[in-house]
């Protein structure tokens, strides 16, 4: 019944993100185009946004489930933030031009550290048995791994075709 909670926070931070940033893109969008300046150009942005936030979210969130719960919990709540993105991702990337491949690359990379995060995390949780430690070794090494994402964010920009 846990797992089942987890999940739905999970799937419901990952609505929230993409709401969020759809809104944020959305009214970026009609300044653009009141201004007449590029409306590519706040898509490009939004589809980067969306990228680090759910790969931030991801390392806090699916490293510390996983010391607690296993692999599985932490995978699922990965899959739960990112999945649900995926529909403003697809809308962001078709009124910008960032390159089809280039972006199914960096969906691709965000699924496998939301794969492979957890492991991490389940090995945090079997290396010290105590829960107390696993949860809180976790969520240190899960907020190094986002601040890593942030500072390191211009090393993976999207660019324009």
């Amino acid at each position: 019944m846990k797992d089942v909670s987890a999940g739905r926070l999970a799937a419901l931070s990952g609505l929230s993100i993409a709401a969020a940033v759809a809104l944020w893109w959305l009214g970026s969008t009609r300044l653009a185009l009141d201004h007449a300046s590029d409306p590519g150009r706040p898509s490009q942005q939004a589809l980067q946004a969306l990228w680090v936030v759910r790969t931030m979210v991801i390392a806090l969130l699916a490293v510390r489930l996983a010391a607690l719960r296993g692999w599985r919990a932490g995978a699922q709540a990965g899959l739960g933030l990112a999945a649900p993105a995926w529909p403003v991702v697809l809308l962001a990337w078709s009124a910008s031009s960032v390159p089809l491949t280039q972006l199914a690359m960096m969906e691709g990379a965000l699924l496998v550290v939301a794969g492979l995060l957890p492991l991490i995390g389940a090995g945090i949780g079997r290396v010290l048995r105590r829960s107390e430690a696993a949860v809180l070794t976790a969520t240190a090494f899960g907020v190094g791994l986002a601040a890593l994402a942030w500072f390191a964010q211009g090393l993976w920009a999207l660019q324009p075709a």
